[in-house]
C-alpha cells in the first residue's frame, strides 16, 4: 500500500497552492487563451476541465472552476472572461463536470452549447434552453459548427461493483476534428472495452482520463493499469494527455496524482515509444 497520509499531504499541497495562486492564474490563462494565435492549445481549468484556442476557434469540454469544488476558492467572473467561446462540449452530470454557475453566467454570451439528451432536463432548469444556442448531443450524429467537426459518442461510464451490480452514469464522448488535428474525449471511462474507440483511429491527441481501479489510489499495483494503457493506445493516437488528477473533492484512495500519472507514461512509453504523453499542470498551455 501506498503512505494515505503522503498522498493527503500532496492533495493538501496542491489544494493551498491552487487557492493562493488562483486570481493570477486565472488571469494568466484567458490573457493567453484569448491571443491570437496559427496553433492548438488547452488550459486545464479544472482536473478534466478544458479550455481550447484552436487557430482562432475557442471552445470547451465541461468548463468547471476551482471555485465549484473548493469552497475557499476566489471565484472569477467568467461571464466576461469567457464570452469567447465558441461551443461548449457537455459530457454528464457528475459535479465534478458540471459547474452550473458557469453556465448560468454565459447566458448572455454568444456561445453554442452542445448537451446530451441525458443532461437537457439539469441544463434546461439551470439556464432555460428557449434563452439559448445549443444543439443536442446523439451518439453517432455528426455535428458542423464553426469550421470543426463533432462526432458524439456513447461513453462507458460504468463499472461493476464488489456486489456484482452494474453501476451505469449516462456519458457522452466526443470526437473533434479541427482544421489541423483530431481530438477524442472518451470522458470517464471505467471499463476498458476497446470496442468503444473501434470508430476512431490514428488520432492526433487522445484525453484520458485516470482511473485505475475503484479505492485503488493507495495500492501498489492497481488492478486497472495494463487495461488503461491498452485501452488508450487503441485509438493510434499521435499524443496522450493524462488528466482528472487531484479531483479535489475525492478521498485519498480515489484521488489520482501526478505519481500516478508518471507511472502511467513509462507504461504507455514501453508499449509504445512513439506516443507523446503528456501530464498538464493546471491553468498552463499546453502546446497539442
Amino acid at each position: 500500500m501506498l503512505d494515505k497520509a503522503q498522498a493527503q499531504l500532496d492533495i493538501s499541497c496542491k489544494r493551498e497552492r491552487m487557492v493562493s495562486g488562483y486570481a493570477k492564474l486565472w488571469s494568466k490563462m484567458i490573457r493567453e487563451w484569448r491571443a491570437p494565435r496559427d496553433n492548438d492549445a488547452v488550459w486545464l481549468m479544472y482536473s478534466a476541465s478544458y479550455l481550447f484556442n484552436t487557430r482562432g476557434k475557442k471552445w470547451a469540454v465541461d468548463p468547471v472552476r476551482l471555485s465549484n469544488r473548493v469552497p475557499e476558492a476566489q471565484m472569477p467572473e467568467s461571464s466576461e472572461d469567457l464570452h469567447d467561446l465558441d461551443f461548449v462540449l457537455l459530457t454528464h452530470k457528475h459535479i465534478d463536470h458540471v459547474d452550473v454557475g458557469l453556465w448560468s453566467q454565459l447566458k448572455g454570451s454568444h456561445c453554442h452549447w452542445i448537451v446530451p439528451e441525458h443532461m437537457t432536463d439539469l441544463f434546461s432548469r439551470e439556464t432555460f434552453l428557449s434563452s439559448l444556442d445549443y444543439s443536442v448531443a446523439v451518439p453517432g450524429k455528426e455535428i458542423s459548427f464553426a469550421g470543426v467537426r463533432i462526432t458524439p459518442f456513447e461513453s462507458p461510464h460504468y463499472e461493476r461493483s464488489v456486489t456484482g451490480e452494474i453501476i451505469h452514469v449516462d456519458s457522452t464522448g466526443y470526437f473533434v476534428e479541427t482544421a489541423g488535428s483530431s481530438y477524442l474525449f472518451p470522458s470517464d471511462i471505467r471499463t476498458y472495452d476497446p470496442s468503444c474507440l473501434q470508430p476512431f483511429s490514428n488520432v492526433t491527441t487522445v484525453f484520458a482520463h485516470v482511473f485505475l481501479g475503484r479505492s485503488a489510489a493507495l495500492v501498489c499495483d492497481p488492478p486497472l493499469l495494463d487495461a488503461f494503457v491498452d485501452f488508450y493506445l487503441n485509438s493510434c493516437p499521435k499524443k496522450i494527455v493524462l488528466s482528472h488528477l487531484y479531483e479535489l473533492g475525492r478521498e485519498p484512495e480515489d484521488c489520482w496524482l501526478s505519481s500516478h500519472a508518471q507511472r502511467l507514461a513509462k507504461a504507455f512509453n514501453a508499449s509504445n515509444g512513439e506516443v507523446e504523453v503528456l501530464i498538464p499542470e493546471w491553468y498552463k498551455e499546453v502546446f497539442l
